[in-house]
C-alpha cells in the first residue's frame, strides 16, 4: 500500500491569495505554526505509539487546523486519515498513515523556514521563493 507517496507541501497559489499585502500577519502564523507543528508531530508519533486514543485525536485536530491555515491542505487531509484509522482501531493502516504524514509535514516545515527567512528579509519577497521540495 503506498499512502501518500506525493509531497505538496504548501499551496502557494492560494496562500498568496489570502495574504498578499498582508505578509506581516503571514510571518506571525508562520512564527507560530513552525513550532506547534514540530511539537505536535513528536507528540503524535509517542501517542500513536502508546495508542492513546484521546492524545491522538487532540494532536490531529491541532494539526488539521494549522496545517489548513497555512495552506498545507494535503498535511491538513492525512491528519483527518489518520484520524479516521485511529477511530476504526485500525492500527496497520494508522501506521502507514503516520509516515505519510511525516514525510509531508517534514517538506512543509522545510518551506515554512524558506518562508520564514524570506519574510524576515524583505516580506515582500516571499512570493518569489523557490520553496524546498
Amino acid at each position: 500500500m503506498s499512502v501518500g507517496s506525493v509531497l505538496t507541501g504548501i499551496n502557494m497559489v492560494s496562500l498568496q491569495d489570502a495574504f498578499a499585502g498582508n505578509e506581516d500577519i503571514l510571518a506571525q502564523m508562520l512564527g507560530l505554526f513552525e513550532p506547534q507543528a514540530r511539537e505536535r508531530m513528536e507528540q503524535l508519533g509517542s501517542h500513536l505509539a502508546a495508542w492513546d486514543v484521546m492524545a491522538v485525536r487532540q494532536c490531529l485536530h491541532s494539526l488539521v487546523n494549522i496545517s489548513g491555515a497555512v495552506h498545507a491542505y494535503v498535511m491538513s487531509e492525512q491528519a483527518k486519515a489518520l484520524g479516521d484509522a485511529v477511530k476504526r482501531d485500525d492500527r496497520g493502516v494508522a501506521v502507514l498513515l503516520l509516515e505519510a504524514l511525516r514525510r509531508e509535514a517534514e517538506l512543509v516545515l522545510r518551506q515554512a523556514r524558506a518562508l520564514i527567512a524570506a519574510l524576515a528579509l524583505e516580506p515582500s519577497s516571499v512570493w518569489s521563493v523557490e520553496l524546498p521540495e
